[in-house]
């Protein structure tokens, strides 16, 4: 969970300091994770609510919890709306990462980005995504040596 002094949007920068649970028993229990204004605020302002930067971004109308399935089964039905496949909320970190791998981002800045407290975590988890990268280099630098012996 995002709360509003978690964005610098400055620096374009996000940072996760909460994850909120729904546990039975208990309702909604917001937990420290394990790796460690917009739009909507724009028009809550327009009705008179005022945000304080420990308001959450996703959030009911009046800055409160919303239950992590809500938000699970809106993503659900705007994907479905929007003609995309099935995604779940966690699959949008996992998609972010892989797109960053994939065009060639440094794996040491992807996994920053992550909170992975190593790039290995990240090398580990995105195997099959340095594969293809792997693949993509051999053929670039294969390219490449085409050109340099063209060349001399």
């Amino acid at each position: 969970m995002i709360k509003w002094k978690d964005i610098d949007f400055n620096k374009k920068r996000i940072f996760v300091q909460h994850s909120l649970y729904y546990i039975s028993g208990q309702g909604l229990v917001l937990q420290t994770p394990s790796g460690k204004r917009n739009k909507k605020q724009a028009q809550l302002l327009k009705v008179g609510l005022k945000l304080i930067e420990d308001h959450f971004v996703v959030s009911a109308f009046d800055g409160e919890l919303v239950n992590p399935n809500t938000i699970h089964k809106q993503l659900l039905y705007d994907s479905k709306l929007a003609g995309m496949k099935r995604t779940r909320f966690h699959d949008l970190r996992h998609t972010h990462a892989t797109i960053m791998l994939e065009i060639g981002e440094n794996s040491k800045m992807v996994s920053e980005r992550l909170g992975h407290s190593n790039v290995s975590i990240t090398l580990d988890k995105y195997s099959h995504v340095t594969q293809n990268i792997q693949d993509s280099s051999a053929e670039n630098f294969s390219k490449a040596l085409g050109k340099k012996s063209m060349d001399q």
